[in-house]
């Protein structure tokens, strides 16, 4: 540390004579934050299909809070089976590795939320069903449509139907 310290001293000295001063000299260093150089490294690892962009703010395509979405998870970690999950999506919490949305749908007359983990290895597939195009929601959290039942759920059975039979052509 003394040796670097040193060094930094002599380009003080020789940096006199010209225009440098002592603060351009020592903030040369470049300032890494170690967690964010984790994190980032966490989440290109974790990426595989391309989840990021789907959920990136600056993708015009992506899923914003309103979207009607799909998701198919895994049933355990050594398991085969597959569950399908489809509802409103309410919420986005964008936190790096620790990505999640929280998905609303009506299921027998009682409302149930999915939250997932965008990252998991549990996740096998996203689709988006529709987007928020037809309803225009002006918040980020759509926690308000929990008192209202009938605002973003009624197109929801329709979808389901129609995915199901496209899965039974297949």
């Amino acid at each position: 540390m003394f040796r670097f310290l040193g060094s930094q001293l002599k380009a003080y000295k020789n940096a006199s004579t010209s225009k440098l001063s002592y603060s351009t000299v020592v903030n040369k260093t470049p300032k890494i934050n170690v967690m964010e150089h984790v994190s980032k490294q966490q989440v290109e690892k974790a990426n595989t299909d391309g989840r990021r962009e789907l959920f990136s703010r600056n993708n015009p395509n992506g899923i914003k809070p309103g979207s009607i979405v799909m998701v198919e998870t895994l049933n355990g970690p050594n398991e085969t089976t597959t569950s399908t999950f489809m509802g409103v999506c309410i919420a986005i919490r964008r936190k790096g590795i620790d990505t999640n949305f929280t998905l609303r749908n009506i299921v027998m007359r009682i409302g149930v939320e999915q939250r997932y983990n965008l990252y998991s290895p549990l996740l096998k597939s996203i689709k988006v069903m529709q987007k928020p195009n037809e309803v225009k929601f002006r918040r980020a959290k759509l926690y308000y449509l929990r008192d209202q039942p009938g605002k973003a759920f009624q197109s929801l059975q329709g979808l389901w139907k129609q995915e199901q039979l496209d899965k039974a052509k297949k």
